[in-house]
């Protein structure tokens, strides 16, 4: 983990919509609901994957992989730093429906709640 003087606009964005176990189209669907942002998914992918990347190396947000939503926290499969980065690069796990992968949800951290 590094040290941080603080977060990006984007990265209190993901990191207040991981104030629970959020699937990650929940995020992106947040995102979307104000039209100011990014207008479609596909756009916003680049944007949030950067920002989640960035949290979840610093400790402050943890992702898991669950075949079956919802579940325990324990139930899922974590997602390690250095994955996360190819797994939410692309839209799939972004968008709603069916995730051919498992969907991906990410939960703040202890560390991560000093944030909010």
């Amino acid at each position: 983990m590094r040290e941080r003087a603080g977060l990006t606009q984007v990265e209190y964005f993901v990191l207040h919509e991981s104030d629970g176990d959020t699937p990650l189209p929940e995020i992106a669907d947040a995102w979307l609901a104000n039209g100011a942002r990014s207008p479609t998914v596909e756009e916003a992918v680049p944007t949030l994957a950067g920002a989640l990347v960035s949290l979840t190396a610093d400790g402050l947000v943890e992702v898991r992989r669950f075949t079956t939503w919802p579940a325990a926290w324990n139930g899922g499969v974590r997602v390690e730093d250095e994955h996360l980065r190819a797994e939410v690069g692309g839209s799939d796990p972004w968008l709603p429906g069916p995730a051919r992968i498992g969907l991906l949800v990410a939960r703040i951290t202890e560390e991560g709640g000093a944030y909010l």
